[in-house]
């Protein structure tokens, strides 16, 4: 079969191949992004809750933590209802 192929061919099959693969490996990475993205979330929130009682006494409904992508921008919002003193 390569006696078939001419120089020419042969580097469209090489790009053609190069170009695939780098259109897989960046979606393959995309997809590791999004899929472990916000697995984290969860721990974090924990671990906010756990600073801001250290120094307010608050219960957990008092707080509300939220994450946004908008693009390649990631956003962490974090409200809390402090209590009156």
């Amino acid at each position: 079969m390569q006696f078939f192929r001419t120089p020419h061919n042969s580097n469209k099959i090489d790009t053609s191949a190069s170009i695939a693969k780098e259109r897989l490996q960046i979606i393959v990475t995309h997809d590791r992004v999004n899929s472990t993205g916000h697995n984290f979330l969860p721990a974090m929130q924990h671990d906010i809750l756990k600073v801001i009682r250290k120094y307010i006494s608050v219960n957990q409904e008092s707080i509300n933590i939220r994450l946004d992508c908008e693009g390649d921008c990631s956003i962490l919002e974090v409200h809390v209802q402090l209590p009156e003193s």
